[in-house]
């Protein structure tokens, strides 16, 4: 079957698919393409609309949610690791909170999901799939699907009124807390873009000008440069193992400015901005240093690259973090000490690389989006006829 395909049942295939997204950070955005790169590869006649659900609600909202929660994670940690807590634990805060999240969004969205009139939904924020998990309710009967891309598939994630939701990991359906979702749970590929699959190192590291033979370290926090990176970096930078620092502070121009200043030579320590070279960075790479949240870690998993979680970002992180140690694709690092002592042994032991690359390495075997996609639309071929239900 060649690349460009179509379903036996074209009549009935979908031709329009609207993906809800989210720019809080750029995780959810990059997930979003990452499927519409596949979507539009599997059926080029296909076409792929891509909204933000946040915005949707509004513009002066979504600068408020993003700056309420940038200022969690950098000001109130304790306090965001304790809203995650109680969602996670308790279905008498989680629900309701659920309920009213449903109705905050979904009115808005569903007024751009009926100007659009698409054959698919899809989402990729848990805000986007409250407001499908509404529609359903009130007589929706288009096909949707959650993606999540993240090893943590927290309660907010996931409802009952969306037909099939793609996780990382078997088991999902534990820490998700939704009834009526087990059957439309399906472990899926890493949602990431297909530049991110492993390749050879030489050519990138020679198209970025690295030495061929040094140990080197990507180190990111995210497009918001988000956790304690410039301690760690200062750190590394002083470690007698030779290693080569990509440092990518993202938007965060104060981390960028406190790393030049290190006056580290370039050999040793490069420092890079917001970038789009992502995947030549990572290819370029022998270990990905992040904060263990979001589709880094997936794009590092993608890559074959070890990862290290430095003193994992409180919530999602850390429970990301907890998910992937469990399964031997991650090691973690509380502390500067623990992350200094991680990397000499990553580049002095090779049955330590070896062993976890070979993680990443297993843990995407037999996986891609395009199946997923695949599985998909034979699923939902045929949308299930509901009835309108109350609020």
């Amino acid at each position: 079957m060649s690349n460009a395909e179509e379903l036996p049942s074209a009549k009935r295939a979908p031709r329009k698919v609207l993906i809800l997204s989210a720019e809080m950070g750029e995780g959810h955005n990059a997930a979003a393409a990452a499927i519409t790169e596949a979507i539009e590869e599997l059926w080029p006649t296909w076409t792929v609309e891509r909204y933000d659900a946040v915005e949707i609600r509004g513009k002066r909202f979504a600068a408020f949610a993003r700056a309420a929660y940038a200022f969690e994670i950098h000001h109130a940690p304790w306090f965001y690791q304790a809203f995650y807590d109680a969602l996670c634990s308790w279905s008498w805060f989680a629900n309701p909170l659920k309920r009213v999240t449903s109705r905050f969004f979904a009115k808005r969205i569903a007024e751009v999901v009926r100007r659009s009139n698409p054959d698919l939904v899809l989402s990729t924020y848990p805000y986007g799939s409250a407001a499908l998990d509404w529609m359903r309710r009130h007589g929706f009967t288009t096909p949707t699907a959650t993606f999540i891309p993240a090893f943590h598939a927290h309660p907010y994630w996931t409802y009952s009124g969306v037909d099939l939701h793609f996780v990382m990991y078997e088991t999902a359906a534990r820490d998700a807390k939704t009834k009526g979702i087990e059957s439309g749970l399906r472990v899926g590929a890493p949602m990431v873009r297909k530049a991110f699959a492993p390749q050879p190192r030489q050519a990138a590291r020679e198209q970025l000008g690295l030495n061929p033979s040094t140990f080197t370290v990507l180190v990111t926090g995210g497009a918001w440069g988000l956790g304690s990176l410039a301690e760690a970096i200062a750190a590394l930078v002083q470690l007698k193992t030779p290693i080569t620092i990509l440092a990518v502070c993202g938007h965060n121009d104060s981390l960028q400015r406190e790393l030049i200043a290190l006056g580290a030579p370039p050999e040793k320590l490069r420092v890079i901005g917001f970038t789009h070279d992502m995947a030549r960075l990572m290819t370029a790479s022998d270990a990905v240093i992040t904060n263990g949240a979001g589709v880094t870690v997936l794009e590092a998993l993608r890559s074959a690259r070890p990862v290290i979680a430095f003193q994992p970002l409180p919530g999602h992180g850390r429970a990301a973090t907890k998910v992937m140690v469990s399964k031997g694709l991650a090691l973690r690092a509380d502390d500067v000490q623990s992350l200094v002592q991680a990397i000499d042994d990553l580049a002095t032991k090779p049955e330590l690389y070896q062993r976890l690359s070979a993680a990443g390495e297993a843990f995407n075997e037999g996986k891609s989006i395009e199946s997923d996609l695949r599985f998909l639309a034979q699923r939902l071929d045929e949308p299930r006829d509901l009835e309108k239900t109350a609020d």
